[in-house]
């Protein structure tokens, strides 16, 4: 038996890149097969510096009429569009790996394993949200990474023109995504000796339309409000700020935008477009403020120069409000473009789909002396690092779970637990944010998640432990009585958390966003050690209690449980067989 070579081993080989084509299709959308067929006349491939690369452009729901800026998700980009990643033999007679609750999984390892450097490289490269100051707050608000519709990759540049409205063939472009693949056999160090192994068959299954839209948060009433445009006044008074009054006489069509807050001194940094519908809201506390009729933004311009210059907004219809807007009283703007259609159905196509290797070029008498081994009956192995997901439903009534992890890999490494947000919602809420997990509060008027169903929420847990070799693991009950209260953190969860992403090589660089991905980790060994979990008993129990700050736990939850471990490739002359 022998192993492969590392990659970045000295031995005299020549590299290059090559492009694999999609061979089922030239385009595809929601749950769609997008597959490849790495022949074995690559040889060898460096799987690290290898990569996904595709065209997405996004369509937003047009048969109301209305508009407004979507995006992919802030953190992961364009992961989100994948749901499962199958990889197996040439042949197809071997199943290598198989990743299921793909964004789960990638979004756990980018919450967490980051840093200000990969961020901007996954903003570059994968569609990912990034902070700009020209969308940045004066408003004591947190700062958003969904907020940057000026340099965004999925619609085209943004300028002063008020002539159009915000449209997908107006306003929507191609972006072209390059996209590491979060598999074993890809975040390997190891080269990938597909000579030998009859190639690689690599089935991706695309993401549901529901899970993967972002609204910007700059137009959100769910997410960051006092990020949102501030009402000023209806006669753009350049002294003191005015009101609209609710009175129908005093009806009208056009107001203005307060330059002071939020840097809205141009059309340019305005998150709203032509064609989208909107209300306006206290953002202290969110107050519903309802228009007659609908409003809706016909035009944008700006009016007025130096301190004095303000965004008009000239609305389709003279309107009124419900109850009068102050300028004093901090009313901001919020789309209802989506949350207004209940049965709004944006979409997403994919083309250009393309596996780019970095190719090893094995040479003919290596080639020759692997060949020849294989003939005389050796066998080559090759491990790698991977992750199996297990599932468990739990409704939130159920304050304690017993939940059954059935793992039986004899080379584990980790556990990491993610309890997910299972509740069903439309297409329409799950964009807006409407009824999903509260992140906190302050200084946010409430940040509700933008990430349910790939995301964990603590929801009210209060302590929990594993079960494995007989006793509880660790010997205490772990608290998370602070995390779930988004008060403070508790230092052992946060610890136990570090070992498990350390031993599912995705070290924690980061541990600030603990809030909007909650997970629990445990790792099974240290350093290069493993364990095996052949015929063990291994179980997660939780335990939910009431909380002084918030209560009973409020979310039926989808618990995605991966047990990180070596897996092992077995290779002779006429088969491939799979250690797991």
């Amino acid at each position: 038996m022998s192993g492969f070579f590392v990659a970045d081993n000295k031995i005299p080989l020549k590299e290059s890149y090559v492009a694999i084509p999609s061979q089922n299709g030239l385009s595809y959308n929601a749950q769609k097969l997008i597959e490849f067929y790495i022949p074995p006349n690559i040889d060898a491939f460096k799987p690290k510096n290898s990569y996904l690369q595709f065209d997405v452009e996004l369509s937003q729901d047009e048969s109301a009429g209305l508009s407004t800026r979507l995006q992919l998700d802030e953190l992961i980009g364009g992961q989100i569009l994948i749901d499962t990643i199958r990889i197996h033999s040439g042949d197809k007679t071997e199943l290598l790996e198989e990743i299921r609750h793909y964004p789960v999984h990638v979004a756990t390892k980018y919450a967490y394993h980051s840093n200000p450097s990969l961020k901007n490289l996954r903003a570059i490269n994968e569609g990912a949200g990034i902070y700009i100051p020209d969308t940045r707050g004066t408003e004591g608000t947190t700062k958003s990474n969904l907020a940057n519709h000026k340099f965004s990759p999925y619609y085209k540049s943004v300028n002063a023109s008020t002539a159009a409205a915000f449209t997908n063939e107006s306003a929507y472009g191609r972006a072209k995504l390059k996209l590491p693949l979060h598999t074993g056999l890809f975040q390997n160090d190891r080269v990938v000796p597909v000579g030998l192994m009859n190639g690689l068959f690599v089935t991706i299954l695309t993401s549901e339309n529901k899970r993967v839209f972002r609204q910007l948060d700059t137009v959100s009433l769910n997410r960051r409000l006092p990020l949102n445009p501030f009402f000023h006044s209806v006669d753009n008074n350049t002294g003191v700020p005015g009101a609209w009054p609710v009175a129908s006489s005093a009806s009208t069509n056009k107001f203005y935008i307060s330059a002071g807050e939020n840097n809205q001194f141009e059309v340019a940094n305005f998150p709203f477009v032509v064609g989208e519908t909107f209300k306006m809201a206290k953002y202290t506390d969110s107050t519903d403020n309802v228009f007659t009729p609908v409003a809706k933004i016909a035009s944008l311009a700006e009016v007025g120069a130096g301190v004095n210059k303000r965004i008009e907004v000239t609305l389709t219809a003279s309107c009124n409000p419900a109850t009068e807007i102050l300028s004093t009283g901090g009313y901001v703007m919020y789309s209802t473009t989506v949350s207004s259609n209940a049965t709004y159905a944006p979409s997403y196509e994919i083309s250009n789909a393309e596996l780019i290797l970095n190719k090893i070029d094995m040479g003919a008498q290596a080639r020759a002396e692997a060949q020849k081994d294989m003939r005389e009956g050796k066998m080559m192995v090759y491990d790698f690092l991977t992750t199996q997901v297990y599932n468990y439903s739990q409704l939130k009534g159920d304050r304690v779970a017993n939940i059954g992890i059935p793992a039986n890999h004899q080379r584990a490494k980790s556990i990491v637990c993610i309890p997910t947000d299972a509740g069903v919602r439309s297409v329409s809420d799950s964009i807006t944010c409407t009824g999903t997990y509260e992140i906190h509060g302050a200084p946010d008027t409430k940040l509700l998640s933008s990430q349910s169903g790939i995301a964990g929420i603590s929801d009210e847990l209060t302590e929990y432990f594993f079960f494995y070799d007989g006793r509880n693991q660790p010997s205490l009950n772990v608290n998370t009585t602070k995390v779930s209260s988004k008060t403070s953190i508790d230092a052992i969860h946060l610890l136990e958390l570090d070992k498990a992403l350390a031993q599912a090589d995705m070290p924690a660089l980061q541990m600030s966003r603990f809030n909007e991905n909650f997970c629990i980790g445990r790792a099974l060994s240290l350093n290069n050690g493993v364990y095996d979990m052949r015929g063990k008993d291994c179980r997660l129990n939780v335990l939910y209690q009431n909380s002084a700050a918030s209560g009973a736990p409020g979310f039926d939850k989808l618990w995605c449980n991966f047990v990180y471990h070596i897996r092992r490739i077995n290779i002779r002359a006429d088969s491939i067989q799979v250690e797991v």
